[in-house]
């Protein structure tokens, strides 16, 4: 009993269960129907709103078209509210527009957004003629005395507004700014009164548009509450001449008003029914019958807007002047009501819960036979995969009685799985197929679900299905991005014959009969070429904008004659075909139009440039508006002037054989998914380049178009790269120098100055990837950039240059680092021969607030304390090498060089500087170059931190003193050549130098007495190089000699009673030297005192022995040569190494003798 029991409460369970997930995918299934009611709702907005902004911008387009065709007879002024005529239309409109007219439409109001005036100069001169010889004196002769001024009475201003019931009512707006308006018996053919019709009340004027718009507004699912809210009044200039009141409601017409060139209707004869009215402007309301013409002159064109008491419900109703003005604009949130996600929520929430399942990323047999309960494959005829991570579906080809199969909500791109199966109901909604591809001889399916997926070849898929499910009933397209999408529903209508439900709608016979009507128009036939070709040889001239195969199909009468079936020879004269919207979805055919010329297959479905193999005289091709996403065979028309592919899916021209076609001149890819422009550089002939509304990202695509020498007009407008940059159009004006107009728009002359102090000598990322030739940042090392008129350094805050080591910028411009100290990682920097004054830009002119310090302990005190507050923050914490030679630097406190503290290498050749300072922070420095500059003194503060230098140039300068360079304690190299140092005892104050291994005084006054070498051997014993010779052990121990026996000297004289010491200033002349043997280094100095018999001096010069001098004076003694250094070179003589010196002896007999 209590098995039984149990049993039966597990199924009560179970049914109650069930029950509540009926009940839950009940209202599940409901709110999915309400979103997407909400959905369409606001496709249907959106659609209204393209349709509106479409037809403006069409209009706008037509009057400029009208302008230039016109040349210039007609003209459209944009007036704003600082011109007198806005504003007295402004208020003439105002004062004609009534509320209470409106009542049964809740208008409150109306608002003005543009008013535009007409200049045409042949109806203003018609109007004047025809005015003047009804006012003028009969007498024919014309005086102002004799004028009739009492016309300017009948002269009124009448409102104008489209007919929508008319026949072409939908081209007048156009036709009269241009013509005028239409005759009076036109008007009466087309079913109207016999006249010109306007009226001085809006409401008057436009009554007869908002009838047919809420008429038809009533059959729209979702429109706005108020249709007609946006319009177009003309306000024309009218003599009304002789007038009457309208005698019944009867049409009007000449015939029955012989002798008046005027009728008025009041507003009660124009609207019957119309209830009684309080306000008292009605009385006023007339419409007014113009019998002539001529008389009446449009010159003004209003666009407005209806304000209704009720918002309109479209998120776009306010996008259409902010578009038509190039304003920026927002995409408006979705309105809906607050609790919308909370009811989702608590739906989803209702219980029954389900429970959470594990998501399957692979599919294998054990799984499948697992899911489907089931103990074989072939057991299985229905399967779920709904809502996993499959990409693949191997195992299910394996099940042979597989009937439905639903894998939606998957990761599935291509369904080459299923080929080959007996599947009868496949949904793979939710998926991300790109294709179909793959899916082959599937007969037997019936049902197929492909919504929400990735699928936009049309053609390539469409013949899928119709070549291997060719009994398919039902299929949904939806939610994919499909090529041409508005008029897909009847291409597949077309190829599929055999649907009855497309996209959830019936198929109807309507729709089967147009389809199949477009299905055979899709080739191209011998009669569509006969209608459609012309033979003019030559291009006719025409201000038109139309393209040649239309103007020659409009005005040509010149079509090939077709003697009988067998003719072929008509082929050979066509040079102008216009196939445009014929559904063609394959151009073929074609193969006998050997001398065509121009072509145009405009409004198509072609997805292949193909079919045109023998049409090589081609100089235009117009192929706007299809299916194209590539250019494949294009590279064979080389004769092409114009080519026209606008609105494609084309994403790339690289490779595509347009690089052959040199002699393009004109080149139009709109509305295509263009991301680059390479493959444009090589149409050296290009003039005009349209690329708008592409996916152009980088600005730098515009150095493609840096070769193009003739490139004057180029439009860019709709790529991301115009709105995302700053000062985008004066960068482009500042790249291509040929542009006249850009963007529609004139370059003028300030521009292009303005374009220059811009973007000239600026070294930015967009430099640098013109200069490489890539924008691959992170691999760069080093950069290069030398004679670059480069002024500014910008190179963003960012890491983009993460990886930059060196970069050498000599000879250019800069006066700082500027951008350079944003690159973390560059250790080697060259600025020699620029203008540098500081590491950082100075935002204002300072006063200088340092103080020159002297080695007077005191002052240098004050130094100090002045520096201590000037702690800078560091900054290229990665730099150990600077040039910065050749820069006019005089100061080198301004520089800032404190604040690279990781700097090892400063070289500061070339410049003006007076005093060495500014080195506070540089602790690391190992390398300082102060050559060729005007420093005069060494102070103590000079070098108070530079404890780790190790080598120092100060070569060139006017120093005269050396003191206060004992603070450089591993100074190793010290080169002081070509200086003012007068004194040897001057190179005493260099004995601190304990690790001096080197150093020069080439040219130094010191240097001359040739004494300063054995003293510098002596005092520093780690030397080894003395102006560019090295020291040997011989010169070393000689010196050592000396100094020992001179000490003595010194001694034994200071030790003798009564005598005071006597020092004497003998100046020691050595004027002859010989050859000895080789040293043992290189450039090293040999002494001996054998006179030679052939004495050398300096660089090679040879000098003869003086007879008189017979080498057994004191100071005869033998001189020095250098002798050849490595690679036979000889040095100069600029010093005379160590000659032992006479004693005190010698010298007194030298006295002595001398007297």
């Amino acid at each position: 009993m209590y098995a039984i029991l149990y049993t039966l409460q597990a199924k009560a369970q179970k049914l109650e269960e069930t029950g509540g997930f009926v009940a839950k995918h009940t209202c599940l299934k409901e709110r999915i129907r309400k979103w997407e009611r909400k959905c369409h709702e606001i496709e249907c907005y959106y659609n209204e709103a393209a349709a509106r902004i479409k037809k403006s911008a069409d209009v706008i387009v037509n009057r400029m078209l009208i302008e230039l065709e016109s040349g210039g007879n007609v003209r459209f002024e944009e007036g704003s509210p600082t011109d007198i005529w806005f504003s007295s239309c402004h208020d003439l409109v105002l004062s004609r527009f009534c509320a209470s007219d409106y009542k049964d439409h809740n208008v409150s109001g109306i608002k003005i957004h543009r008013i535009i005036r007409i200049h045409n100069r042949m109806l203003r001169t018609r109007f004047d003629d025809i005015l003047s010889s009804i006012v003028d004196d009969p007498d024919g002769e014309y005086y102002p005395c004799n004028r009739n001024t009492g016309y300017r009475k009948l002269l009124e201003y009448l409102f104008w507004m489209q007919d929508p019931q008319l026949s072409n009512g939908a081209n007048e707006p156009g036709h009269l700014l241009e013509e005028g308006f239409l005759e009076a018996q036109t008007y009466s053919d087309l079913g109207r009164d016999g006249a010109v019709s306007l009226s001085n009340s809006l409401s008057l004027a436009d009554r007869h548009r908002i009838e047919h718009l809420t008429k038809n507004g009533k059959n729209s699912d979702y429109s706005d509450s108020c249709p007609f809210r946006y319009g177009q009044l003309v306000i024309s200039k009218v003599y009304l001449g002789k007038s009457v009141k309208a005698l019944d409601d009867r049409q009007i017409s000449k015939s029955s008003y012989p002798k008046i060139d005027a009728v008025f209707k009041p507003r009660k004869m124009c609207i019957s029914n119309e209830g009684d009215t309080l306000c008292e402007c009605s009385a006023r309301q007339c419409e007014w019958y113009l019998f002539d013409n001529r008389l009446v002159l449009p010159e003004y064109v209003v666009e407005f807007e209806y304000v209704t008491k009720f918002r309109s419900k479209s998120p776009f109703s306010y996008f259409n002047d902010m578009l038509l003005d190039n304003r920026e604009c927002r995409l408006p949130a979705v309105p809906h009501a607050d609790d919308d996600k909370s009811a989702d929520d608590d739906i989803i929430n209702m219980e029954p819960q389900c429970k959470p399942r594990p998501r399957l990323i692979a599919l294998t047999e054990e799984l499948v036979l697992k899911l489907a309960n089931v103990d074989s494959m072939s057991s299985i005829t229905s399967l779920n995969l709904h809502g996993n991570a499959l990409s693949k579906l191997k195992p299910i080809h394996s099940l042979h009685n597989l009937k439905r199969l639903v894998v939606s909500g998957n990761e599935l791109t291509k369904l080459d799985e299923l080929s080959n199966m007996c599947i009868e109901y496949l949904d793979v909604s939710f998926n991300k197929l790109c294709t179909l591809d793959g899916l082959k001889n599937v007969h037997k399916l019936k049902f197929l679900d492909l919504s929400w997926n990735k699928l936009c070849n049309t053609r390539e898929d469409l013949s899928i299905l119709r070549k291997h499910v060719p009994n398919l009933l039902i299929l949904d397209t939806r939610h994919n991005n499909w090529q041409k999408p508005e008029n897909l529903r009847l291409r597949i209508i077309g190829r599929l014959k055999s649907l009855t439900l497309l996209d959830g709608s019936c198929v109807s016979e309507t729709e089967a009969t147009g389809a199949l009507r477009i299905a055979a128009g899709s080739r191209i036939s011998h009669l569509s070429l006969l209608t459609h070709t012309r033979t003019d040889n030559n291009k006719p001239r025409s201000l038109s904008l139309l393209t040649t195969p239309h103007i020659l199909e409009k005005i040509s009468r010149s079509k090939p004659e077709k003697m009988n079936e067998h003719d072929s020879h008509w082929f050979l004269k066509v040079t102008s075909l216009n196939l445009d919207k014929q559904h063609l979805t394959k151009l073929s055919g074609l193969e006998k139009l050997e001398n065509l010329k121009w072509a145009s297959f405009a409004d198509n479905d072609l997805t292949k440039i193909e079919g045109l193999e023998n049409c090589l005289k081609l100089h235009e091709l117009y192929l706007d508006n299809n299916c194209l996403s590539k250019l494949e065979g294009i590279g064979k028309l080389i004769q092409l002037r114009r080519l026209s592919l606008d609105s494609n899916y084309i994403s790339t021209l690289e490779n595509t054989g347009i690089q052959f076609l040199t002699g393009l001149s004109y080149l139009s890819l709109e509305n295509n998914k263009i991301v680059s422009l390479a493959g444009v550089q090589k149409l050296m002939s290009l003039v005009e380049l349209y690329v708008g509304n592409n996916i152009l990202n980088s600005v730098r695509e515009i150095f493609f178009l840096k070769t193009l020498p003739n490139l004057v007009i180029i439009d860019l407008y709709g790529n991301p790269v115009v709105h995302e940059m700053d000062n985008y159009r004066l960068f482009i004006i500042y790249h291509l120098k040929t542009l006249k107009a850009l963007d529609g728009l004139a370059i003028e002359a300030t521009e292009g100055s303005i374009a220059k102090d811009t973007f000239g000598g600026r070294l930015t990322p967009d430099f640098v990837a013109e200069k490489l030739g890539h924008s691959n940042f992170e691999d760069v090392r080093e950069l290069d950039l030398p004679n670059s008129a480069i002024r500014i350094v910008d190179l963003g805050l960012n890491d983009t240059f993460l990886n930059l080591r060196s970069v050498n910028l000599e000879h250019n411009n800069l006066t700082s680092f500027s951008g350079l100290i944003h690159l973390p990682n560059l250790r080697v920097l060259c600025l020699n021969h620029n203008h540098i004054e500081c590491i950082m830009p100075r935002s204002k002119p300072q006063q200088n607030k340092r103080v020159v310090s002297t080695i007077n302990n005191n002052r240098a005190g004050d130094f100090f304390n002045n520096n201590s507050t000037d702690s800078m923050t560091p900054v290229m914490e990665s730099l150990e090498v600077l040039h910065l030679g050749y820069n006019n630097i005089k100061d080198m406190a301004a520089l800032q060089l404190g604040r690279l503290t990781s700097l090892k290498a400063l070289f500061l050749q070339g410049n003006e500087i007076l005093k060495v300072e500014g080195l506070e922070g540089l602790h690391d420095l190992r390398e300082l170059v102060l050559d060729r500059n005007k420093i005069k003194n060494i102070f103590e503060t000079s070098f108070m931190n530079q404890w780790n230098l190790q080598e120092l140039h100060i070569e060139e300068n006017r120093i005269r003193d050396l003191s206060n360079l004992h603070c450089l304690e591993h100074l190793q190299r010290l080169y002081l050549g070509s200086n003012r140092v007068q004194e040897i005892s001057e190179l005493e104050k260099l004995d601190s130098l304990v690790n001096m291994i080197e150093i020069s005084l080439v040219n130094n006054p010191a240097a001359r007495r040739h004494l300063h070498r054995p003293l510098l051997v002596f005092r520093l014993k780690q030397l080894m190089v003395i102006d560019g010779i090295p020291v040997n052990e011989e010169e070393r121990t000689k010196a050592e000699l000396y100094y020992m026996d001179q000490q003595q000297v010194n001694m034994v004289e200071g030790t003798l009673p009564g005598i005071s010491q006597y020092k004497t200033q003998v100046p020691v002349k050595v004027t002859t030297m010989h050859l000895g043997s080789s040293p043992i280094w290189n450039g090293g100095a040999i002494y001996d005192e054998n006179t030679p018999e052939s004495l050398q001096r300096g660089g090679g010069r040879r000098r003869g022995n003086s007879k008189t001098d017979n080498g057994t004076g004191v100071l005869n003694r033998g001189n020095t040569i250098v002798a050849p250094g490595y690679g036979g070179m000889r040095h100069y003589l600029n010093q005379i190494p160590y000659v032992t010196p006479p004693s005190q002896s010698e010298i007194n007999q030298a006295k002595n003798n001398k007297r």
